[in-house]
Parts: C-alpha cells; sequence; structure tokens
C-alpha cells in the first residue's frame, strides 16, 4: 500500500521500513523510523531527509507475504526456544 511523499504528497509505492527510500516524483530521500510495529497498521515517522518541518505520521498495513513471513518466523523461533529449554533441563538433570 503506497503512502505520500512527505515533501510532495506523491505516492510512493515501498513501504517505509525500506532502508533507501527516494521520492520517484521530487526525487526526495525519505528517511523513517518506527512508532509503532505492532497490530494490524504498524506506524511509521516519515520525512525528507534534512527538512525535519515534513514529518509526518504514516499508517501502513501488513500485507499477506509478510504476515505468512512473521508466522513461519514466530513458529520456528518458537521451535527453537522449546527445544534449547529442553536440551537446559537434560543437562541440569545429568549433572545434578
Amino acid at each position: 500500500m503506497p503512502f505520500p511523499c512527505p515533501g510532495c504528497d506523491a505516492p510512493i509505492a515501498a513501504r517505509p521500513e525500506r532502508f533507501f527510500l527516494r521520492c520517484p516524483a521530487c526525487g526526495a530521500v525519505i528517511r523513517s523510523r518506527p512508532l509503532d510495529t505492532s497490530g494490524a497498521a504498524p506506524a511509521w515517522e516519515v520525512y525528507v531527509a534534512g527538512r525535519r518541518d515534513t514529518l509526518r505520521r504514516v499508517e501502513v498495513p501488513w500485507d499477506e507475504p509478510q504476515r505468512r513471513r512473521l508466522a513461519g518466523w514466530l513458529l520456528w523461533a518458537s521451535a527453537v526456544t522449546i527445544g534449547l529449554v529442553l536440551v537446559l533441563l537434560v543437562l541440569a538433570r545429568l549433572l545434578r
């Protein structure tokens, strides 16, 4: 979902968390930082580099590929955490 450029209001068809953003219309370099990345629509502060007066709050909802990646990562991280807890439990029993 595009968000408006803080300098010229042209739509930018990229997500605000990308490392390097440039407005296709005015060519301004866009900087961003996360405000609230939880929930259905994470919020970002975006502004034109060097012009803090263009600061805006932008909310961009998660898209389906991001939801799937996050769900996969959470499943994998949970499995690794449970595995490590079991390894520590076995080591504690053996070293007692």
